[in-house]
């Protein structure tokens, strides 16, 4: 025989020691007067506690004060004995069923804290959670929290809250004392304990129906994603996707609404949750777009941190709930429709479920199959064209090595209108001349050249060429106009008359838009006279003896085969002894400084005054090269001549390098 011994409670879990106070008097004056009757267990808030096995009553907290009053204690306690034994011998123990151990430690706690709990709780997340046409509390988790509450003997007071982020904060501030329905986040481990899961849910993505194809949230980078403020899943999104553009909302409803209107691309939520609100709302135009690789959705009981021992009370009731149980609560709020006007039978809401996942999934499945089959043609036409690409690379490569070595050639050949050190070396005997020169081509091939000729014992002839463009039309175009220089030998006293007769030579021969810049100029030695003409050319500067300044020549005229009856004008500067010509090719002038300046007529002016100051004029050209290595950028744009003629006696002074190709 087994006696049940029974500790009521009050409203907040307090034991009520007078009466507690009686039943273990009671369970001594049976264990007296029945030595084969001893207590196994007692019941305590509803729950069956194994009874310690000395027979003594468990440490309870003190009682209060027990008032005795006259003639009642006897007659009470001997009719309660009464009713006791005849419980014991006619009643099984209760420990089956609902029955579940509990530690010395959890029995303590739930004795000594309130049975009513105050619960928070989210009014429209269903079928989870959410409140009824009545106006109450049902769903899934409801239910759950239901069987907890039965089986402990607790009551969860719902507290309403302006909403589910404020509902945490409350939590927090241990302003309520439990949530039944919510998912487990590392924030939220800061300030509440769990209880295992007791149910859990997959999410997808929810888009416009014209939405384009989505392989998953990869496809959302950068888009705007609807999310609903103080959700888990809502956390993991902003945590795992910062590039997602988030767009906050109160409740899913609102954000499948801001969806449907495109104010937001996407919504991750349950798919029970979602098609419950697309139907209930009328969204039409929404659909399921793709899985959502989210944490699934493990609904749990969320309790205060500092009541954390309750978290495991709850894991052990869970676990009492049988296989049965769990089904019940999956069929009665997973298949059905959540509104309670329309009434759909059973059949017809499991087989519309089922065939819209059918027809999304088949629709996913078909579209990642034309996605394959795109990927592999795409891929095949890569393929060709990456060896079509090569081909083309290798082709256009030895095109241009080709190339290259002509140029280097045709280069080369151009060098040879220019005057050799033959040349120089009798100008330099015959007329007390010595000239030095420069010439710097650029990296493709252009027009510039320059002669030196002897007319007579007293004059010498010099000049300067530079045609317009560059390539081959341009080298062409040098080699046409070295050929008419003899044409007009005649002329070649006359430098006016020479560049006329050149221009209506040359002018037939050149394409519309080619032309050419000239200086041609003779010195006569007999009058210390430099006589000259120009057809578009950089101003000559001559240097008189003893001074850097230089006297400034004019070289305006109209470029040569611009129209065939240009006509030109003879120009005169002294040339005594010791002074110097220096002629120089538009390159230097409008050449580009390191700092991005053009260097310009008054630029060269100041570098040939300073290295005169420092430099013998016979030098003036290398000590010049020398400070435009590092004042221009490099490679220079256009072909670089620079020619100085200094008039010496007597002096026959080394030759200095005609040319510089590089």
């Amino acid at each position: 025989m087994i006696v049940v011994v029974s500790s009521p409670r009050s409203g907040h879990g307090d034991t009520d020691h007078r009466n507690w106070r009686m039943h273990a008097g009671v369970t001594r004056c049976v264990n007296s007067r029945f030595s084969c009757i001893k207590p196994l267990c007692y019941r305590s808030r509803g729950m069956i506690i194994p009874y310690p096995q000395s027979g003594e009553a468990p440490e309870m907290p003190a009682p209060p004060p027990v008032c005795r009053t006259k003639g009642r204690s006897g007659t009470w306690r001997l009719l309660h004995v009464f009713l006791l034994i005849t419980t014991a011998w006619i009643s099984p123990c209760i420990c089956a069923g609902e029955s579940f151990n509990l530690h010395p430690d959890e029995q303590r706690w739930l004795l000594a804290h309130p049975s009513v709990l105050r619960r928070g709780a989210d009014p429209s997340w269903p079928p989870f959670e959410f409140v009824d046409s009545k106006g109450a509390y049902a769903g899934m988790c409801q239910d759950y929290a239901n069987l907890v509450a039965q089986r402990l003997h607790l009551t969860f007071d719902v507290i309403p809250s302006p909403g589910w982020k404020e509902t945490l904060e409350r939590v927090r501030s241990r302003e309520l004392d439990v949530i039944t329905c919510l998912l487990e986040t590392s924030e939220r481990d800061q300030f509440m304990a769990f209880s295992k899961p007791f149910t859990n849910i997959p999410s997808v993505i929810f888009t416009r129906s014209d939405y384009p194809y989505l392989n998953g949230l990869n496809g959302l980078l950068g888009k705007r994603v609807a999310m609903v403020k103080g959700y888990a899943v809502s956390e993991f999104l902003i945590s795992e996707y910062p590039n997602f553009k988030p767009v906050m909302f109160d409740t899913p409803p609102e954000a499948l609404q801001a969806v449907s209107l495109g104010q937001a691309d996407a919504f991750v939520e349950t798919l029970a949750v979602g098609v419950y609100f697309i139907h209930k709302r009328g969204l039409a135009n929404l659909k399921v777009a793709a899985p959502a690789k989210v944490p699934a959705v493990e609904i749990r009981f969320g309790i205060r941190k500092d009541w954390q021992p309750l978290a495991a009370i709850i894991d052990r009731v869970l676990d009492t709930i049988t296989p049965q149980e769990h089904t019940a609560i999956l069929q009665r709020w997973v298949t059905v429709e959540y509104d309670p006007v329309i009434d759909y039978s059973l059949l017809w809401k499991v087989g519309g479920t089922l065939t819209v996942l059918l027809v999304f999934a088949g629709l996913w499945i078909r579209q990642a199959h034309k996605q394959k089959l795109a990927l592999r043609a795409s891929e095949s036409r890569l393929i060709s064209q990456r060896n079509a690409l090569k081909q083309l690379t290798d082709d256009l490569e030895a095109y241009s090595r080709r190339i290259a070595n002509e140029l280097n050639i045709a280069r080369e050949t151009q060098t040879v209108l220019l005057p050799d050190t033959s040349t120089l070396r009798a100008v330099s005997d015959l007329h007390g001349l010595h000239v030095d020169s420069r010439f710097k081509p650029s990296s493709e091939l252009g027009g510039d050249f320059w002669g030196l000729k002897s007319i007579d014992g007293n004059r010498v002839a010099i000049m300067m060429v530079d045609f317009s463009g560059h390539g081959i039309n341009a080298a062409l175009n040098t080699f046409r106009l070295h050929a008419l220089l003899d044409s007009e030998k005649y002329l070649e006293h006359n430098p006016a008359a020479y560049l006329q007769g050149i221009n209506a030579r040359l002018s037939p021969l050149l394409p519309a838009g080619q032309y050419a810049t000239m200086f041609y100029g003779v010195i006569d030695l007999s009058k210390d006279l430099l006589t000259y003409a120009g057809a578009a050319t950089p101003s000559p500067l001559v240097f008189p003896p003893e001074h850097d300044k230089p006297l400034i020549g004019s070289g305006e005229g109209f470029p040569l085969g611009m129209f065939d009856d240009s006509s030109y004008e003879n120009r005169e500067l002294p040339f005594p002894l010791g002074a110097s010509l220096l002629l120089y090719s538009d390159a230097i002038t409008e050449g580009k400084s390191l700092r991005g300046e053009r260097l310009g007529e008054s630029g060269l002016i100041d570098l040939a005054s300073k290295c005169l100051r420092t430099s013998q004029r016979e030098s003036l050209v290398a000590a010049l090269m020398g400070k435009l290595d590092g004042i221009l950028n490099q490679p220079v744009a256009d072909d670089l001549t620079i020619v100085c003629a200094t008039r010496s006696v007597g002096i026959t002074l080394p030759l200095p390098g005609m040319m510089d190709i590089k």
